[in-house]
């Protein structure tokens, strides 16, 4: 299952590298990436292993904002 995700708060390619790291070691994410540029979070994951509430609460741990 495929993700997009709006989040604020994202400034620089190393922004993009805290969410995807962080996003990726969750279990059950395949995929992450993230663009400051467009403020957009795409996740690639397998739906029976994670949820998208534990993913948006992962990106607002790391400091960013997730837009409904």
């Amino acid at each position: 299952m495929k993700h997009d995700l709006e989040v604020s708060g994202m400034s620089c390619s190393g922004c993009e590298m805290l969410i995807k790291e962080a996003l990726e070691e969750l279990d059950g994410v395949l995929e992450a990436e993230a663009s400051h540029t467009t403020g957009r979070v795409t996740v690639e994951c397998d739906p029976l292993k994670v949820t998208l509430a534990a993913i948006t609460e992962t990106i607002r741990a790391e400091g960013f904002t997730v837009k409904a």
